[in-house]
């Protein structure tokens, strides 16, 4: 899990910091490992994480699919290779064990690093895979991100909760959510050309974003 954990931080810490996302990655790839207690034995993690970094901000600027596909291989790989068993004592153990925070308390704290992982990776990260979704429709389907901008700050939140609802459990929240994302898309719809372009754009976009929040789900 610390493995893996590394990896979608360093992913999501780079993609939130544009200007600055090479030298944000290479920081929390390195960092990350020895706060969780990892060691310099496991140096091979940071230069892992950091050319699947490379690769991604590379494709993502390219516009291509190839960093969503080394992410996803390289993940399991890791998981596979049940990497989440290098870790000794974590230096941040006792900090984390005097939280005040009842939900916490039966948590490891590589579970939680795993948590705080996906929360980076689903801000800013999820957004180049689900551009790559919509690409793949059709250039005129992601044409409408232009008019419907509203998708680049709901995408995050909505990852959020359907992540949140889906881990705890709570279903009936997870609908509700769905059914709001109709209400709130509703009205740019019904305003939508002959050809649907809007409509699609939506739906690819809305299922690919709760897809990936679903997708991490399993792991928790």
């Amino acid at each position: 899990m610390t493995a893996l954990a590394v990896l979608l931080a360093t992913i999501g810490a780079a993609d939130l910091v544009p200007r600055w996302k090479h030298l944000t990655g290479a920081v929390v790839a390195v960092a990350g490992p020895l706060v969780l207690g990892a060691g310099w034995h496991t140096t091979w993690l940071a230069l892992v994480c950091f050319v699947v970094l490379v690769i991604w901000l590379d494709a993502a600027q390219q516009q291509r699919p190839a960093g969503v596909i080394v992410l996803a291989f390289t993940s399991a790989a890791l998981l596979l290779a049940s990497a989440g068993d290098i870790t000794g004592r974590a230096p941040l153990q006792d900090w984390y064990d005097r939280l005040p925070i009842r939900a916490l308390a039966e948590v490891p704290i590589d579970r939680a690093a795993l948590g705080v992982g996906v929360l980076l990776f689903l801000t800013t990260a999820a957004n180049v895979v689900v551009r790559h979704a919509l690409n793949a429709t059709g250039p005129t389907v992601l044409a409408e991100e232009k008019t419907l901008k509203g998708g680049r700050l709901l995408g995050p939140l909505e990852r959020w909760l359907v992540f949140a609802f889906a881990v705890g459990g709570n279903l009936g929240a997870l609908g509700a959510l769905v059914a709001a994302k109709g209400i709130l898309r509703f009205p740019e719809i019904s305003r939508d050309e002959p050809d649907g372009m809007r409509a699609e754009y939506v739906l690819v976009g809305s299922f690919v974003s709760w897809t990936l929040a679903l997708l991490l789900v399993p792991l928790f």
